[in-house]
């Protein structure tokens, strides 16, 4: 019958990681706090270790 079996959500895998999720909400939701609006961090070459004096 296949009462209680895992049904197989298409669209659920991050594109980007490969992680399977149970929802479509969740994969929203992972892709925009996992690998949404990440700034890449530059490194000034001018800037020489930031101290204080």
């Amino acid at each position: 019958m296949g009462l209680f079996g895992k049904k197989k959500n298409k669209g659920t895998k991050c594109p980007e990681c490969g992680v399977e999720l149970h929802t479509t909400e969740r994969l929203q939701r992972h892709l925009k706090k996992a690998h949404g609006n990440v700034p890449e961090k530059k490194m000034d070459p001018g800037d020489v270790g930031g101290s204080v004096w």
